[in-house]
């Protein structure tokens, strides 16, 4: 997020000659293709920085105007005026340009301090979210030791079942499981899984171990063995 936290600056060419030339090779090697390059953007206060530049010069070649009027010819006297009247251009520009980059700048300061009012409100709900969690983790872990006695109690009797159905005497129908049927993709084909098989709870922190349950690979598959 780097990039929200820079301000922008106004992107004003001098003029069609400023413009900086990069090589780009063709498909031919011996072929090179120029194309101009952007510009590097210029502040508000390098714009007034050229302005004050400008006005100098212009104030310079119009003190050495009547030098060049007493002394020179009619050509150095209209290469002169061409050369001011130019800089009073360039000044005008300038103005504009430096207005331009004085906006741009102003709305770009008022985006960033919207944007970082909006990350310290965030923050601060975060460092708030930080502390609940605590409380919530410390919570759950007593819920889940809770859930053992339960668990081991579903093992228990699923297990009963699942022997009792191993061995069926003649003419019994086996055993149902008595929770909702649950197998590998629904196939029921295949024998039921005990929600205290499947059942997974981490202990907290890394490489904690379990509270319930273990992972284990078995035949390319992720099962829950109880402890």
């Amino acid at each position: 997020m780097a990039g929200m936290n820079a301000l922008p600056t106004v992107n004003v060419l001098h003029d069609r000659h400023d413009r900086a030339l990069a090589p780009v090779v063709g498909l031919k090697p011996s072929k090179v293709v120029l194309y101009p390059t952007p510009p590097a953007p210029r502040t508000a206060a390098q714009i007034s920085a050229e302005r004050d530049a400008a006005k100098a010069e212009r104030e310079a070649w119009e003190a050495s105007r009547a030098d060049v009027l007493l002394n020179g010819s009619a050509d150095d006297v209209a290469a002169l005026d061409h050369r001011i009247a130019l800089t009073k251009i360039r000044l005008d520009q300038l103005e504009v340009q430096h207005a331009a980059a004085v906006i741009a700048e102003a709305q770009a300061q008022a985006e960033h301090d919207t944007e970082q009012k909006r990350r310290k409100d965030l923050h601060r709900k975060a460092m708030k979210a930080s502390a609940e969690v605590e409380k919530l983790a410390a919570e759950y872990v007593t819920e889940a030791q809770r859930l053992v006695p339960l668990l081991e109690k579903i093992r228990e009797r699923a297990a009963l079942i699942e022997a009792a159905n191993y061995a069926l005497p003649d003419g019994a129908d086996p055993v149902p499981p008595g929770e909702p049927r649950c197998s590998w993709n629904g196939r029921s084909d295949q024998p039921h899984s005990s929600i205290a098989s499947r059942v997974k709870l981490p202990a907290l922190g890394t490489d904690a171990g379990y509270i319930w349950g273990e992972v284990a690979s078995i035949h390319g598959r992720i099962v829950h063995e109880p402890h």
